[in-house]
């Protein structure tokens, strides 16, 4: 049998070493020449085809064999003896025998609980498949960071925000008729590739950044005889005539002169439901939040002149007026070099007394997932997938031989980790689909057409944030497996029993915290930024309690007058910032001690799982420690062998005068009695195999 298996091997080995030279010869000699992303796009398919082909596939056929065999069940075959079996003598009983006993001295009377380890081996399986797969997400999460992300962020927002040599800010923009010049330097003119409409003049933002589409114009306009109050303001969705007139009747030749009437009219009847899934949110600004899926809408062009046409038709026919309350400029640039897509969303309010207030929202992203993670990330790809299906396999394992453990708290934890990966796995998916129907239309779009990157940049911050989320479970998950440590056990303990002591605390400092942020907004709110919401105020008020005051000056609290301002600060300083503090900490102390003590009074004289690891795979451990770099050298020490010696033996002599209670020291007694007999049945069945082996020698 084990022949037959050592040709299997054989077999199995040569064909796959076949394959690959095959693969190899026709990848070096016939000709093709693919890109490098076009590589990593072959590749995968073929892993995935292959991964589909092992779990859908197989589980088929297998199903299709089991109920072949449930209903036709073939005839058992005749018992017959294995001719090839080996017969054992006498010294391979005696070999057998050593090297059982030679095992025993590593497995003495500790290591014979069997409760301890079949927990210990389940431990030991579960940080083997959490471990991994933990240890491989971090690298997925990794591979799939880029640096330039930021500084392209970065960048971009100071290019829009600021003034520079041809360009204006958005900052500099005081007044609403302002926006327009803001649009015509900024937006039209940085990214207009013919120089001789605008004189000498090179792309500003650098040749390799180009638009992809135009830029989107969108307004909110308060209705008509709407209070500004503690509601949110209710924004107008009627449809006008030019220069926002009423009542609106419909014009011949509409359908063919459509992007004249288009900003008059409200751009909520033409979503679908996919960007009703996608939009159906509030965009956050300085005064209030506002939606996205409604507004009036208008187009620029991807060239100068055409722009500028619909720039001069909006102010001429007041397009922005004093109800206007917000105004956003959606556009998407991409990084031809770094192969990073850039979403934009310019937003300007309008306040109730006529300022303006300006914000600039830049997304960097790198679009295409499998396009980012280059060959080492690629690789990292491949492994994560397999340890996710062994993830899988083991969970199926648990729920299918003990169902009763689906009630258990971690295994629902378990399968909320797998629908998360299922769930990044389809969306991922959704994003690569998305974009390349996007850039797709970038060919074919017309002049007047807006790519709306914003879905696939949505999908890939919900992908980060699904990434997160397995972050934390597995964190928590791994956690759990951990509570074999003394020290997990602990910490462990001491938050069971401290959270409802833990949970007053921090109500009763949470409830001070919202009533000092309640006191300081409507002392400073209007005068100091860090104060200027209530939310707002209660964030910097817990940043400073834990340290961070670089944002927080006494300043900030001396708008009410030098006395309330000081009483404040003092408030704020000592005690927020020292006693509610210290007074969380202490009460964590307090039962971190009390869980500490209770430990070592039930302390059990058991193997911990270092020991149990070091007797299950000793002979793992065995190897590494033939080996070279992991054997101990002898070191003198500037000392003699006897010096060495004596050291060693004082030593010892030091642990065993130690404070040792009287079963501890009758353990030790029994453990040095039975290694004294294991070792003398070791040297008696080494002396019986060596006389055995003489005298069949001699009978020779």
């Amino acid at each position: 049998m084990k022949a037959f298996l050592k040709k299997d091997k054989l077999f199995f080995a040569t064909t796959i070493l076949i394959i690959l030279i095959c693969v190899g010869f026709v990848i070096r000699f016939s000709g093709f020449n693919h890109e490098k992303q076009k590589i990593i796009s072959i590749l995968v398919n073929v892993f995935m085809v292959t991964v589909m082909l092992f779990l859908v596939a197989d589980t088929i056929k297998f199903l299709l064999l089991a109920i072949d065999e449930a209903f036709w069940p073939r005839k058992l075959s005749a018992f017959t003896t294995d001719s090839e079996a080996k017969l054992h003598t006498r010294t391979d009983y005696l070999k057998m025998r050593l090297n059982s006993l030679r095992y025993r001295l590593l497995v003495t009377e500790d290591h014979r609980n069997e409760k301890l380890n079949l927990r210990y081996q389940n431990i030991a399986h579960d940080l083997w498949l959490y471990g991994k797969y933990f240890f491989l997400l971090m690298c997925l999460v990794l591979v799939t960071q880029d640096e330039l992300l930021y500084f392209n962020s970065n960048v971009l927002n100071d290019f829009f925000m600021n003034n520079h040599t041809y360009t204006m800010g958005l900052k500099h923009v005081n007044r609403l008729d302002q926006l327009y010049p803001f649009i015509e330097i900024s937006l039209v003119k940085a990214f207009e590739t013919n120089a001789t409409n605008i004189g000498n003049l090179n792309i500003l933002y650098g040749d390799h950044t180009s638009m992809l589409g135009v830029v989107r114009l969108r307004q909110l306009r308060r209705k008509e005889n709407s209070h500004t109050g503690w509601k949110p303001v209710e924004f107008s969705s009627l449809d006008y005539k030019p220069k926002w007139k009423l009542p609106y009747e419909r014009i011949s030749y509409t359908d063919k002169y459509w992007r004249i009437y288009e900003p008059w009219l409200p751009i909520s009847p033409t979503y679908s439901r996919t960007d009703k899934f996608f939009f159906n949110y509030n965009y956050p600004g300085y005064l209030q939040s506002y939606p996205e899926m409604e507004g009036y809408v208008t187009l620029l062009s991807n060239s100068y002149d055409n722009s500028m046409r619909v720039i001069e038709y909006l102010q001429e026919k007041h397009w922005l007026t004093w109800k206007t309350t917000a105004v956003f400029m959606d556009f998407t640039l991409f990084n031809a070099d770094a192969n990073i897509f850039t979403i934009c969303t310019l937003l300007v309010e309008q306040t109730p007394f006529g300022t303006i207030l300006s914000n600039a929202r830049i997304i960097s992203a790198k679009l295409h997932f499998v396009a980012q993670l280059g060959k080492g990330g690629l690789i990292v790809l491949i492994i994560y997938i397999i340890v996710v299906i062994q993830f899988f396999k083991a969970l199926v394992m648990v729920i299918w031989y003990e169902p009763i453990k689906l009630r258990s708290m971690w295994t629902k934890l378990d399968l909320i980790i797998f629908v998360l990966n299922i769930t990044v796995i389809i969306l991922v998916s959704v994003q690569e689909f998305m974009v390349s129907q996007l850039l797709a239309k970038v060919e074919s779009s017309s002049k007047l057409e807006f790519l709306d990157f914003r879905m696939p940049t949505r999908l890939h911050e919900w992908t980060r944030n699904m990434l997160g989320f397995l972050v934390c479970l597995t964190t928590m998950r791994l956690w759990r497996v951990l509570q074999f440590a003394s020290v997990f056990q602990l910490f462990a303990s001491t938050l069971y029993s401290a959270w409802q002591a833990l949970a007053s605390t921090a109500m009763i400092i949470l409830t001070f915290l919202v009533g000092f942020g309640i006191a300081v907004v409507t002392i400073n709110g209007n005068n100091a930024d860090s104060f200027s919401q209530l939310f707002k105020s209660i964030i910097s008020s817990l940043c400073f309690s834990f340290g961070f005051s670089s944002q927080i000056t006494p300043n900030d609290l001396f708008y009410g007058g030098r006395l309330l301002g000081l009483v404040l600060y003092l408030i704020l300083a000592f005690f927020v910032a020292l006693l509610m503090t210290n007074l969380f900490v202490s009460i964590i102390n307090d039962y971190f001690s009390r869980a500490k003590r209770m430990r070592d009074e039930k302390h059990e004289e058991n193997i911990n799982f270092l020991q149990f690891l070091r007797v299950e795979y000793a002979a793992i451990f065995k190897f590494f420690q033939r080996m070279a770099i992991f054997k101990m050298a002898y070191k003198r020490h500037n000392r003699t062998v006897a010096e060495n010696i004596k050291r060693i033996l004082d030593h010892k002599v030091k642990l065993k005068a130690s404070e040792k209670s009287e079963s501890i020291k009758h353990a030790e007694y029994k453990r040095r009695i039975e290694r004294l007999f294991t070792v003398a049945a070791i040297m008696q069945t080494q002396m019986e195999l060596l006389d055995h082996m003489l005298f069949e020698a001699e009978n020779v």
